[in-house]
């Protein structure tokens, strides 16, 4: 969590910026507003506002307590846009009109490079008719006639900042006070601000001070891109066929990943997927590289048929081992990097399957509690060191469950007399999410920390698989390396995941990668968003 970047005078209502003190108050009645010192800082503002994290925006400018508002001032600059440039941006609606509501001023300014007039920069009225959100532009137009131009500037303080992006000199009216271009505010209909009389206000005591939070040089800043609302989905294992990527194989980018496959894994992924045959295909060693180096050629092909779709989505997901196609495509992980992960994932998988019998059961038509309930019967009927359990969430009344083979093969039966639809024996050999991966999982979590410091925060959100939440922009690597080591022995939710997805706003899908299963789920999980999911097949 970041750190504070605001606080307060203990006997006055004055927020503490890293440029001095300001006396701008949220017009939102609160009583527990500027009481405390706490870790929300304007980063966190901007972040809520540009994902269209209501709840979280509403806490933190409405109804949090002491320890859960943001107590700085709302029009500084974050970078070189103020929030509502974000939330505009973004096209967030909602969170533009709470933060009008909060004193986001819409005549705040973008910072402009040194040498240019102030007045260059763009509102947040700007950004939206750049990004085509017309509802917002209809918001900002109207806060903009309503909104006294430079109303924000404090009293007796020479901060311009906020307005043309100046940052101040000291208490000294700085360069930039009223527009270089004279007539601008009055033909807005107000006067520029006067400087203030009378001797220079005393700087804040130094206990109050509160330095800037400086850049860590080590830690790479995540990329912040302009979203729209679309997810991307990568399958896993169980997806391939024979003579998949027959047709992405010529181009320059997939052609690129092939290539440098080839000295990663030690063989020619390519042939195997062309050629098979599907026995091998289907080995876990081989078909999860074939299967992530896929998916990215999925997203390839999206990318030259819909680029817009790929730059600006607003989140990926992968089904198991298209988590880890979905975190490359976040700019987590490098293509080689998470091609050496993938490698080691399905080799370790592979032994870990080998280490006794084991199985997969898809089962459909039964609630999961009573599912569950089988699950436990049929392990304490077989007993030992017996193993089952649900292993994927898959979409309403349709699961698969894993686990030691005659206990599985025990479901099976159970499932059939207590009226499940479907229950049926999968090919794969291996109990996966279960506790049966665990020897595959120490290798893995050591080679996920090896390879940590090449990994970089995320550039896209991603909805993680083994507690259906989002992991926003920005995240870092360290918080993500348990949920890929837990994610081998504990369930896959992803009936959960995509309705979270749906529920935060995303209104079209894209799966890449090969075959029609997540798209045949989607079916399942919300019939209207069906039709809005695209496959993009190789």
């Amino acid at each position: 969590m970041s750190k504070p970047t605001a606080g307060f005078h203990p006997d006055e209502k004055i927020a503490m910026t890293p440029w001095g003190p300001t006396k701008f108050i949220n017009p939102i009645p609160n009583p527990e507003r500027y009481k405390k010192v706490n870790k929300w800082g304007l980063d966190n503002v901007a972040e809520a506002a540009f994902q269209g994290d209501y709840d979280l925006l509403e806490m933190l400018l409405k109804t949090g307590d002491a320890m859960n508002l943001f107590n700085g001032d709302l029009n500084m600059h974050l970078t070189d846009s103020g929030v509502l440039h974000f939330a505009a941006i973004a096209g967030q609606t909602e969170c533009v009109e709470l933060l009008l509501e909060a004193g986001a001023d819409p005549h705040l300014k973008t910072v402009v490079p040194y040498g240019k007039d102030p007045e260059d920069g763009e509102t947040a009225l700007d950004k939206a008719k750049k990004w085509k959100h017309d509802d917002l532009v209809e918001i900002l137009e109207k806060a903009e006639r309503e909104t006294p131009y430079g109303y924000y500037l404090p009293e007796g303080i020479a901060n311009n900042a906020k307005v043309y992006g100046c940052k101040p000199h000291g208490t000294k009216p700085p360069r930039g006070w009223y527009s270089s271009r004279p007539g601008v505010a009055e033909r807005e209909g107000f006067a520029p601000p006067k400087p203030p009389a009378g001797p220079p206000a005393a700087p804040p005591r130094a206990y109050e001070k509160k330095e800037k939070p400086k850049a860590d040089p080590a830690k790479p800043m995540a990329k912040v891109t302009p979203t729209i609302p679309v997810g991307l989905m990568f399958p896993g294992q169980g997806s391939q066929y024979v003579k998949m990527l027959a047709e992405v194989q010529d181009m320059p980018a997939v052609k690129e990943m092939l290539d440098k496959s080839k000295d990663i894994l030690g063989y020619n992924i390519l042939e195997i997927c062309l050629k098979g045959p599907e026995t091998k295909l289907e080995e876990t060693r081989y078909c999860q590289p074939a299967m992530y180096i896929a998916g990215l050629a999925g997203l390839e092909k999206l990318r030259k048929q819909n680029p817009k779709a790929v730059e600006q989505a607003q989140a990926v997901a992968g089904l198991s081992l298209g988590e880890y196609t979905a975190l490359c495509a976040a700019g987590m992980l490098s293509f080689e990097d998470g091609l050496k992960l993938v490698k080691l994932r399905g080799e370790s998988m592979q032994e870990a399957a080998a280490l006794s019998e084991q199985g997969m059961l898809s089962v459909a038509g039964l609630e999961q509690p009573k599912l569950t309930a089988l699950c436990e019967q049929a392990q304490k009927e077989i007993g030992g060191d017996a193993v089952c359990q649900i292993a994927n969430v898959l979409f309403p009344k349709g699961f698969s469950c894993a686990g030691t083979k005659k206990a599985v093969e025990k479901l099976k039966d159970l499932a059939e007399k207590n009226g499940a639809l479907q229950a049926r024996m999968l090919k794969t050999s291996g109990g996966f999410h279960t506790s049966l991966m665990s020897p595959a999982q120490k290798k893995l979590e050591a080679a996920l920390t090896e390879l940590l410091p090449n990994m970089k925060p995320l550039e896209k959100a991603v909805y993680c698989n083994v507690n259906a939440k989002l992991l926003p922009v920005g995240t870092d690597p360290k918080e993500i390396i348990p949920l890929l080591r837990d994610q081998l022995t504990k369930p896959v939710l992803w009936e959960p995941l995509v309705k979270l997805m749906i529920e935060d706003g995303m209104t079209e899908f894209y799966e890449c990668g090969p075959m029609k299963q997540l798209k045949a789920m989607m079916k399942r999980i919300d019939p209207g968003m069906w039709n809005n999911t695209t496959n993009i097949e190789v």
